[in-house]
């Protein structure tokens, strides 16, 4: 791959990681939890690491991605067009892919092994397991994807492109049946991940985004002060600075 087949032809990858890859710690889901080492109960702290021991057997993680064609991709003040497809991705994400010279897709998923795992606990009425396991299972995919968008990064450093956060259908105002035009772009069950046609992706606990990829593009630090959405996981993961 040289720099201007970044920009003229697709570029997909696909990868399969290893949980060593990703750098996660029982501290960080006790501060999740809202805890720190000194106040943690000794439940929470003991269902923690029960459920971390047993995690590098419950994960599948995989990621992948979908770089576009410049000429293949067209951005507005609150849409982008990729192949005929609309995105009504909304103002404020569109603010930050403005600079852009492509696009990319990526989808990352830690499989459905702990999420399993959480709801036998909440079955057997073990609800602090069932929520603390569902805890780490989110993390977890956000770890993974932030593993695979420096995947990203890695792949275009010597071009001297620079990648954006990414940003999800279902936040910021972006319509989550748009799915179904992300995955309609990939390669048919891509990292495993298939949806539903409410547009949930299977298994749970992925994640698919959208990144601007370009010379001039700036990576900010995610507005959830002018974002209404009150259950973004990304605005709890800011507050915690995890």
């Amino acid at each position: 791959m040289n720099g201007t087949s970044v920009l003229n032809q697709s570029v997909i990858e696909e990868f399969t990681f290893d949980y060593t890859n990703i750098v996660f710690y029982e501290i960080e889901i006790i501060q999740l939890l809202g805890y720190d080492e000194e106040n943690v109960p000794d439940p929470v702290l003991e269902s923690i690491n029960d459920i971390f021991k047993n995690l590098p057997d419950k994960v599948n993680l995989k990621g992948g991605f979908k770089i576009f064609p410049s000429r293949k991709v067209k951005l507005d003040k609150e849409k982008f067009e990729i192949e005929n497809r609309i995105f009504n991705s909304e103002r404020i994400i569109t603010s930050h892919l403005k600079d852009s010279d492509t696009i990319a897709f990526m989808v990352a998923t830690i499989g459905d092994d702990l999420e399993n795992l959480s709801k036998s606990f909440m079955s057997n009425n073990e609800m602090l397991n069932g929520y603390i396991a569902d805890k780490i299972a989110s993390e977890l995919v956000e770890r993974t994807a932030d593993f695979l968008e420096l995947k990203i990064q890695d792949s275009i450093n010597q071009f001297g492109y620079k990648i954006t956060n990414r940003y999800s259908p279902g936040y910021c105002g972006w319509n989550v049946k748009d799915q179904h035009k992300i995955f309609s772009l990939l390669p048919k069950n891509f990292c495993g991940i298939t949806l539903t046609e409410g547009a949930l992706m299977v298994p749970i606990k992925s994640i698919s985004a959208v990144v601007g990829i370009g010379k001039e593009v700036v990576r900010k630090n995610y507005e959830c002060s002018i974002c209404d959405i009150d259950f973004c996981y990304k605005r709890e993961r800011n507050a915690k600075n995890i």
